[in-house]
């Protein structure tokens, strides 16, 4: 009876080895099987590259315009915004491309980062493998492991057993979890010869589109330069501003006689202003234009503003200052597509520069309510107060709620 338990001594150290690989096999198990850490740069990269070729179409249809403009030898105030629009949007696009690429290497690196902790992933468990079929080698077959020293009434037979099942369950686990993270080591390194030949497409556009916009914009700089030293050119620019003031003038007096001829027949009755701070600034952004005398950095010279200009990011939605009715919508001279609200107690406000307007004439809308979005061509919205036909300061008139 000695033998056998002499050799039970000797079989703990070796069990509790077992005990300890089987817990190593264990905690590799619970891990995550690899999921490739999420980083949704696909859709970032989509959007933005998106957005490029809607800029690149705008400029080059942009470039055809100023090119006929050229042709039949116009030097308006119209070619010159065209320029200096031109300009702003080619430096724009340059940018862009410049953070696109960004992007498309931040993507790269997070690729090779998945893929490196999967092969790490697989060299930990090829270890741990390694360990279990070294020990199972020195033990020998399972069966004798589970037999050596057994005797009737011995209770480490129940315990061995324990044991021998939890180990052949962790190796399954642990096969299992190796085959996972090998497809998706498989993902991750056809993910990466993707980005890798996305990246280097993408660096050659680059270089391409970089040369012709960057010689395009040298060229309209340097047109515009000369119309600007044009004092001819910059008599008429200087003209059509004036006339365009006339025109908004006149729709004014013209919306302003039509309000009091329906209010004399009984047809409207008169409004009243809306008066508090909840003003809405009709679009988030920087104020580039203010109201009054300013200096005109495409004329380079001094001019008055009848209203303000807020830079706007294109496609963002434009909001009514305040409540009122639609009184028209048309072409604002000067500043393309717009809408006039009726605010009551002979307040009109003028939204300039727009694209998908959302109300109609006659609508009835409230502060803050959204009526158009800002025109990618101008990329931001002129913003005029009138009371009749006086225009009023309108950072000053939204800051005191009309007051």
């Amino acid at each position: 009876m000695a033998a056998p338990a002499m050799r039970m001594g000797r079989a703990k150290p070796r069990l509790r080895m077992r005990s300890a690989l089987c817990l190593a096999a264990l905690a590799l198990c619970l891990r995550p099987a690899a999921a490739l850490e999420k980083r949704d740069y696909d859709r970032e990269i989509e959007r933005q590259k998106k957005e490029l070729d809607e800029l690149r179409d705008r400029l080059q249809n942009e470039q055809r315009e100023l090119a006929d403009l050229r042709e039949r030898k116009v030097s308006t105030l119209g070619t010159l915004e065209k320029l200096a629009g031109n300009i702003r949007h080619t430096e724009e696009y340059l940018i862009r491309l410049d953070s696109t690429e960004g992007t498309l290497g931040k993507s790269l690196a997070a690729v090779r980062e998945d893929l490196a902790g999967v092969e790490a992933r697989i060299r930990e468990r090829n270890q741990v493998m390694a360990k279990r079929v070294r020990a199972l080698y020195m033990e020998g077959a399972p069966d004798r492991f589970v037999m050596r020293g057994w005797e009737p009434g011995n209770g480490d037979f129940l315990r061995k057993v324990f044991f021998m099942k939890r180990v052949l369950r962790y190796d399954r686990e642990l096969v299992e979890a190796s085959r996972e993270d090998a497809e998706l080591k498989r993902r991750a390194a056809g993910k990466l010869d993707a980005r890798l030949a996305d990246l280097s497409r993408f660096r050659s556009r680059k270089a391409q589109e970089r040369e012709t916009f960057s010689r395009a914009r040298r060229d309209q700089e340097k047109r515009l330069a000369a119309l600007q030293s044009d004092e001819q050119a910059k008599q008429q620019a200087l003209a059509e501003l004036e006339e365009n003031a006339r025109l908004i003038n006149e729709i004014i007096a013209t919306l302003e006689k039509r309000r009091k001829e329906e209010q004399a027949r009984g047809k409207k009755a008169a409004t009243v202003l809306e008066t508090g701070t909840r003003y809405c600034l009709p679009v988030q952004g920087e104020v580039v234009s203010r109201y009054g005398l300013q200096y005109h950095a495409t004329l380079k010279t001094t001019t008055k503003n009848l209203g303000i200009e807020i830079k706007g990011a294109p496609g963002s939605g434009v909001r009514a200052a305040v409540s009122g009715e639609v009184a028209l919508i048309s072409r604002i001279p000067g500043y393309g597509m717009g809408v006039i609200l009726d605010n009551g107690s002979d307040v009109y406000t003028i939204y300039a520069n727009l694209t998908g307007i959302r109300v109609r004439q006659g609508d009835k809308v409230k502060t803050c309510q959204e009526l158009g979005t800002v025109s990618g061509e101008a990329g931001r919205v002129y913003f005029e107060v009138r009371k009749g036909t006086k225009t009023l300061d309108p950072a000053e008139w939204l800051r005191t709620g009309g007051k």
